[in-house]
């Protein structure tokens, strides 16, 4: 029965890649619509007829709570981002992080009632709750609550909830469709995992249906983020601002099982008064959507009044983009999207905290400057951002000189010695681009090392600073952590230079980032050497195929090997062989093909291939 729906759904969407009148679109996603329906339909019928055949098996493996329910999750959130709902889940202190059982079916059953929560609800919100309680050594029982803030079911009507076929009456189906399935499959599935299934609802008020399966245990730590201090964040101070009560209750929750500290704030007024009062704060967690003033304007508010502190977005609606005073999201530190995971919202903070800097003042700030004296030239046409960055080098000890735009920055440049000039690339006059190819034509290797501040963070963007001849590259908000290195970098490069002889020059820092390597491989080492083997493996290949299209004038050939080539490379960290990739793409984007350019390519990886092998080889060692 699926083979032939599959069919249709699939030619159907082949369908729709070519071109198509107004008319003919909407039939054909008509066809697609109806067809994914009847499939659903299909499967819930053949479920059904397992189960009551007593042929569906369950399968034992290993499984991660917390993912389970973020998957389930998942597939609701675009119905629920449609209609505005907030979406969150909890896992209480205790529940194993990982149980053996069968994780599809367990997850089929959140989703069937994840699906119905957020049909039968227009407005509010939907939340998961999961706890566990031990059964012997060797076994969990998992309760899971779904409760909505919907439609609710009238209690002469909840037997007929679990029966198949059947809904709370014939309106209903009309109205929101559905088979009358999925909660009778739903509680078989549980009874089968040993468990049951049941519902608490009052009309109006939505409903809440919580459900009990079996586990087994696994031999593994518990949840990563139950009780106790994470040392990475414990003792932050966060202000939180939500104006959904039980959003707050589970941020608040969360940093209490982390040891941060926390103010919470139901609205942006409540929220500015808090910050306009002094008190100290280490990060700021702001809702997107509020009523009265939003997440976007409370932003630019807390800009205003306290531009260091570091914003993170929650937004249950994506990135606003085409919102006008939204900025790509470059005025703050992370976006995560409803429901916000536990593991994300770690990771993130983890990540604001972990600057040394920020984290012993006294040790790590006092002598940077005296380990690394460099001269600076802060080149920031803005005010504010002019405070904040001098505000985070004062941190790290340096007093640097400014220059209000690009031509000032020249000027200033020829007056006087700098060893770094940290170069806004938005500036009146002259902007950061064309002030470093100036620099760089005026002084050649003697220029002072150039490092990009800006808030475009696209890699185009950070391939056209070291294009125009920029060394390195901070992202806005400036950070400490990521300025601090960028000037011991700076510092490093600068001893390198005084040993510098034709036999033995510089290494150039864009040729290859191994923090951006570690950071696509989570730090994992063997991982990062498989990751360099590959590319080492497979770009000769590549330039071979791009050189063959050079001599045969394929510029959509050569477009196209280029282009693989500068995503490889942006990934691993390998910028400078990036940037030469992204030039060779975009004139053969134009339909021309230059075989000088295409040399340059084979050279530059040439350039970077030994530090490449060296870097595998010493992780391989």
């Amino acid at each position: 029965i699926r083979t032939p729906l599959n069919a249709v759904i699939g030619m159907s969407a082949l369908l729709g890649d070519g071109t198509l009148s107004g008319e003919q679109r909407d039939y054909l996603d008509t066809i697609r619509v109806s067809g994914e329906a009847l499939l659903r339909i299909v499967n819930d019928i053949l479920d059904f007829s397992r189960i009551e055949a007593g042929r569906l098996e369950l399968e034992d493996e290993p499984f991660t709570v917390a993912h389970c329910v973020e998957e389930a999750l998942d597939q609701v959130t675009p119905d629920a981002v449609l209609k505005g709902l907030d979406l969150s889940y909890e896992i209480e202190p205790g529940t194993p992080r990982t149980v053996r059982g069968d994780a599809t079916r367990l997850r089929q059953v959140l989703v069937n009632l994840l699906g119905n929560a957020v049909k039968f609800t227009a407005k509010g919100e939907v939340t998961v709750r999961v706890a566990s309680r031990t059964l012997g050594e060797r076994a969990h029982e998992l309760t899971v609550a779904v409760r909505d803030t919907g439609i609710g079911i009238p209690e002469d009507a909840r037997d007929r909830l679990f029966r198949s076929f059947s809904q709370v009456d014939s309106s209903t189906t009309r109205r929101f469709g559905g088979t009358g399935l999925g909660l009778a499959i739903s509680r078989n599935l549980c009874r089968l995992m040993a468990g049951d299934i049941d519902v608490e609802s009052e009309p109006g008020k939505g409903a809440t249906f919580t459900f009990t399966v079996r586990v087994g245990a696994v031999d593994e730590d518990r949840h990563r983020f139950d009780g106790g201090d994470r040392p990475q964040v414990a003792g932050r101070r966060l202000l939180i601002v939500d104006d959904n009560p039980t959003n707050r209750r589970l941020l608040t929750l969360q940093a209490e099982r982390w040891g941060m500290r926390y103010v919470a704030a139901a609205d942006a007024e409540e929220a500015l008064r808090r910050a306009r009062s002094g008190e100290p704060y280490d990060a700021v967690l702001l809702d997107m959507v509020m009523p009265g003033m939003d997440g976007l304007d409370l932003a630019a508010a807390l800009r205003r009044e306290r531009p260091e502190l570091p914003l993170v977005m929650l937004t249950s609606v994506g990135r606003p983009e085409d919102d006008p005073r939204w900025r790509g999201g470059a005025e703050f530190a992370a976006v995560l999207t409803k429901p916000i995971k536990p593991s994300a919202l770690f990771d993130v903070l983890a990540d604001l905290f972990s600057d040394d800097a920020a984290a012993d003042p006294d040790r790590v700030e006092a002598d940077f400057a005296a380990r690394h004296p460099l001269r600076i030239l802060l080149a920031e046409d803005n005010a504010v951002n002019r405070k904040v960055a001098l505000h985070v080098l004062s941190r790290l000890g340096y007093e640097a000189a400014t220059a209000a735009d690009g031509r000032e920055a020249l000027e200033r440049l020829e007056a006087g010695t700098f060893d770094v000039v940290l170069m806004d690339v938005q500036m009146p006059e002259i902007d950061g681009l064309e002030a470093t190819r100036l620099l760089k034509e005026r002084h050649g290797d003697a220029a002072p090392r150039v490092v990009a501040m800006t808030a475009n963070v696209l890699r185009r963007d950070r391939e056209a600073c070291f294009a125009a001849g920029m060394d390195d590259y901070v992202s806005k908000p400036v950070r400490v952590r990521d300025l601090r290195d960028a000037l011991a970098r700076a510092s490093t490069a600068r001893e390198e230079r005084k040993t510098m002889t034709p036999e033995n020059p510089a290494p150039r820092a864009d040729l290859f980032d191994a923090d951006r390597l570690l950071d696509l491989t989570g730090g994992d080492d063997d991982f990062a050497r498989e990751i360099l083997s590959e590319f080492l493996d497979e770009t000769p290949g590549t330039l071979e195929r791009l050189g063959r299209a050079v001599d045969a004038g394929d510029a959509a050939r050569v477009r196209l090997e280029s282009h693989s080539l500068k995503g490889s490379s942006l990934s691993i960290g390998a910028d400078a062989l990036a940037a030469v990739a992204a030039e060779v793409e975009d004139l053969a984007r134009e339909g021309r093909v230059d075989p000088a350019a295409a040399t340059r390519l084979v050279a530059a990886y040439a350039e970077v291939e030994p530090i490449l092998r060296d870097r595998t080889d010493r992780r391989a060692a």
